[in-house]
């Protein structure tokens, strides 16, 4: 039998956090709830999650300060933030550090319970309990470590989030050759819809952040079609 994912759920709005409590435990989560980033904290500490719904304002500890301790504690754990804000420079925030999910309130439960589904599915193979050995791609000067989410360049190492080091796996192993939106949606997100396009796009600028140190590099947007990930080996 499978086991009931739990989840760990810090949301201040008491109506909000109760509304979204029995929603998830409806659709079969066991949940958390938690009122505030302090004790959300404690709460992780002291228990095990198979993924974490982090609000971005909350008292005491904000989520992104509260995900910033967790991955600490757990570099694996999934985290989905949701949030008013919806800058692009508080989603790469999010993103850099170390959040799968970024969704703007207001959210459909429903499609917040899909991308729950849709990470734990993802994820729920590569838990560091059961890695029994580093995958370490390579294109140009560049290493990524898939168990570990890791980029390596130049003898410097940086943590990833799992979806960024999802999207190199699919590049890399993929490299020189064109990977149409659709393609990158379903094997990352497993879902081709007009939110997940919208964070692909945001993940695509961090990738290009990520891999501006190797000049060999480059993450080409094909127009209309896709991208890919063109290696120039005379760089």
């Amino acid at each position: 039998m499978e086991q009931t994912p739990h989840l760990l759920l810090a949301e201040d709005e008491s109506s909000l956090g109760f509304l979204l409590k029995e929603n998830l435990r409806l659709a079969g989560f066991k949940i958390n709830l938690c009122k505030d980033g302090a004790e959300a904290l404690e709460a992780f500490k002291t228990g095990k999650f198979d993924l974490c719904i982090f609000d971005v304002n909350m008292p005491k500890k904000d989520g992104f300060e509260l995900a910033a301790d967790i991955r600490l504690l757990d570099k694996f754990v999934p985290i989905i933030f949701l949030t008013a804000n919806s800058s692009e420079e508080d989603k790469l925030k999010g993103f850099e550090i170390g959040g799968d999910e970024y969704i703007t309130k207001p959210f459909s439960t429903q499609e917040l319970i899909a991308r729950i589904k849709a990470i734990i599915k993802r994820t729920q193979f590569v838990k560091p309990e059961i890695a029994t050995e580093q995958k370490i791609l390579s294109a140009g000067i560049t290493e990524v470590d898939i168990t570990n989410h890791v980029i390596i360049q130049n003898g410097q190492e940086k943590r990833i989030s799992n979806t960024e080091a999802e999207l190199l796996k699919l590049f890399i192993t993929h490299k020189n050759n064109l990977l149409t939106r659709s393609v990158i949606l379903l094997n990352v997100w497993g879902r081709d819809d007009f939110y997940s396009a919208r964070n692909l796009d945001v993940y695509i600028n961090k990738l290009r952040k990520l891999l501006k140190e190797d000049p060999s590099l480059e993450i080409v947007n094909i127009h209309g079609s896709g991208f890919k990930l063109a290696e120039n080996v005379g760089a």
